[in-house]
């Protein structure tokens, strides 16, 4: 079986990037209490749409949040850390790891000071919502794997002049369970809404294995100055498979995960077929295939595998107006559970086409196995 072709190949240099505008903050001397927050700002620098995939923060006293949608070439957006100083003097370091559509290579971010501590007595409910004070409306579960229900406490009081009641959770997720206690709250009166994160129930709803999530829960209340209330959590998610489970999984082979194919010329079209192989024992789904730059065009053509079952995953690209040294990686997802996601690479060094013009044809390269 012919598994590997090359009828052309090419990649560019000048591919989606996040570039920030720095990556290390020092807050200098701060006083217990508020939070220490910085926002750092990045520019998408390349030639297409990037995202911001998974932000993590080093510990759960750090809270991140970050710019969601997709950022135009040219486009800005912003990574902010907030640290929760209180309870906690002293020097600190803190890391942000921000990994993005446009690489496999993490950005880690640090934030970093001296807390000094504070002599005057501070007011833990210091975010204010309508007739509502929060000690605080962000928290980190941090690593919850699917065996687990971990719980997150957020202290809340009424400071207005009538009663609140929580009402509703707007939007639920059948993995979040809210407990609130009080569920009426009195003027003056504090209480607590306990969030639970069912891991199993996670899982059940389509959860990835070793993913990072941001939910901004909602909640209806009766508070006439500001009814809806946003509560946000994150963390990262693991799912962890029984022996049986592996036992019976699929498993994604590749032969080939990297294929170079040397000296092109400009205007030539690249394209080499990646053997993708089901050597477990269940069925085997390519769930996506995402290439770095768009002129480079990926297609399976078989979305779920047989055990023993092979495809190829065809890639293409178009040398028009690319010169140099090229390196494009596709990224193919599949539901094995060890070997999710594999990192396909294609290289080759584009050389002007004189006497051949653009479009001309040239030389085809074809790369072989035994497997």
């Amino acid at each position: 079986m012919r598994t590997g072709y090359t009828a052309l190949v090419l990649f560019s240099l000048t591919f989606a990037q996040v570039t920030f505008d720095k990556i290390e903050h020092d807050f200098g001397e701060i006083v217990e209490g508020p939070p220490a927050i910085h926002t750092f700002t990045f520019r998408n620098t390349g030639d297409k749409p990037v995202k911001l995939t998974s932000v993590k923060a080093s510990c759960g006293c750090t809270t991140p949040s970050w710019t969601q949608e997709e950022i135009a070439p040219g486009g800005s957006g912003t990574v902010q850390a907030a640290y929760d100083t209180k309870g906690r003097p002293g020097n600190f370091i803190k890391t942000i790891t921000v990994q993005h559509s446009a690489s496999e290579t993490p950005i880690v971010l640090t934030i970093k000071g001296v807390v000094k501590a504070s002599t005057q007595p501070q007011d833990k409910y210091s975010e204010i919502d309508g007739s509502l004070a929060w000690a605080k409306r962000r928290e980190s579960f941090g690593m919850v794997k699917s065996t687990e229900s971990p719980t997150l406490t957020f202290e809340v009081k009424n400071i207005g002049q009538s009663p609140v009641e929580f009402i509703e959770v707007l939007e639920s997720k059948p993995m979040f369970k809210f407990t609130f206690s009080p569920k009426i709250l009195a003027p003056g009166q504090e209480g607590k809404l306990a969030i639970t994160l069912d891991g199993k129930a996670a899982r059940s709803a389509g959860w990835k294995h070793q993913s990072g999530f941001y939910e901004v829960l909602k909640i209806r209340t009766s508070d006439p100055v500001s009814a809806e209330k946003q509560l946000v959590v994150n963390g990262s998610y693991e799912i962890v498979y029984s022996a049986e489970e592996l036992a019976k999984a699929p498993k994604a082979v590749f032969p080939v995960t990297e294929f170079d194919g040397g000296e092109v010329l400009e205007g030539q079209t690249v394209e080499y077929r990646f053997v993708i192989r089901n050597e477990g024992k269940s069925d085997l789904t390519i769930e996506s295939v995402k290439a770095s730059c768009g002129c480079t065009a990926v297609e399976p053509t078989e979305k779920v595998l047989k055990p023993g079952q092979s495809t190829e995953i065809v890639a293409r690209f178009d040398s028009r107006g690319r010169l140099g040294q090229q390196h494009k990686t596709i990224t193919v997802e599949t539901n094995d559970p060890v070997n999710g996601r594999a990192i396909l690479h294609l290289k080759a060094n584009v050389v002007a086409a004189a006497g051949f013009g653009i479009g001309g044809s040239a030389p085809v390269n074809t790369a072989t196995s035994g497997y």
